[in-house]
């Protein structure tokens, strides 16, 4: 049973999913209202009752800059915790993602780096080995085979070319980690529905 709840701005757009007390403090300091509540599920104190909440939205509309800490598990997240390279995405018995049987290939590798930097060959950037651009979520028999070998040495193609998340991608990262409750689907963008086809850890 989830006690996590999705934020909207107030143009009801998804921000970022909260804790229910931070969602509940929100409410009583009249900074958002209750917008959708977990049928049957109430919060009880000795001064109050109220509905659980499943949705809020913030009543003035604030502007959105997320920015994306660069670490595996966001990576993972960004290419929706599947290989870059065969579209394998491995699971648990229980439909999770199966974590240990995927890593993180450097698509232009290290071997080939000039001062810890690379060029990228589909868009002639140069970046650090270690990039958002230059890293791509591989499972282990892919990243095997291509080794220290750009793509096209190896004979792989990748299906996108990484790049830096943007504000949006890193509210669909933050939804992707949770459970998606009946009463989140009204407020989530149909073109992110597939990134949900798993239940995944809360954060």
């Amino acid at each position: 049973m989830t006690t996590a709840v999705l934020l909207l701005n107030a143009d009801f757009s998804p921000i970022k999913v909260i804790p229910w007390e931070k969602a509940i403090w929100l409410i009583i300091s009249e900074k958002a209202m209750l917008v959708a509540d977990y049928a049957g599920r109430l919060i009880r104190s000795q001064s109050m009752e109220m509905e659980f909440p499943a949705v809020v939205a913030l009543k003035k509309y604030v502007r959105n800059d997320q920015k994306v800490r660069m670490n595996r598990a966001n990576i993972l997240g960004r290419d929706g915790y599947t290989c870059q390279y065969c579209g394998i995405r491995p699971k648990t018995p229980t439909g999770r993602p199966l974590l240990s049987e995927l890593t993180l290939d450097h698509v232009v590798p290290r071997a080939k780096s000039h001062d810890g930097r690379v060029t990228l060959p589909w868009n002639g950037k140069n970046v650090p080995v270690t990039h958002w651009e230059n890293l791509a979520t591989a499972c282990a028999d892919c990243n095997g085979i291509k080794a220290a070998r750009t793509p096209d040495e190896a004979g792989m193609k990748l299906m996108r070319y990484p790049t830096r998340p943007s504000t949006w991608d890193a509210i669909r990262m933050a939804l992707s980690r949770s459970a998606i409750p009946d009463e989140w689907e009204p407020f989530i963008p149909e073109a992110w529905s597939g990134y949900w086809t798993v239940e995944l850890e809360s954060d």
